[in-house]
């Protein structure tokens, strides 16, 4: 049987990036940045923060390209919608 994934606050799981919101991702990678150009790090805790890096931009360019998409979808909704609105004044008989 599968064990429930854990969440936090930020909305991450267990899996990390993966369910994290875009804003705890993009502060997450910040701090990393952070503690990479401060220095400090062993080789391997900097390869690690590299990697989960690369991870969270991958994450984070996800969700710009899903909000990008639905924002796309939405407009041609609406402009369907309208076009269709004034398709319908168009096709009243103004005599009537």
């Amino acid at each position: 049987m599968a064990r429930p994934r854990k969440t936090s606050p930020d909305n991450e799981t267990d899996d990390g990036a993966e369910a994290a919101t875009f804003e705890a991702s993009f502060k997450r990678l910040s701090e990393m940045a952070e503690q990479l150009e401060a220095g400090g790090l062993t080789l391997a805790e900097a390869t690690a923060r590299f990697e989960e890096g690369m991870k969270l931009v991958q994450h984070c360019n996800q969700l710009l390209s899903n909000a990008e998409l639905k924002i796309t979808e939405l407009k041609q909704t609406y402009s369907d919608e309208e076009a269709r609105f004034h398709l319908d004044d168009l096709e009243e008989d103004p005599d009537d």
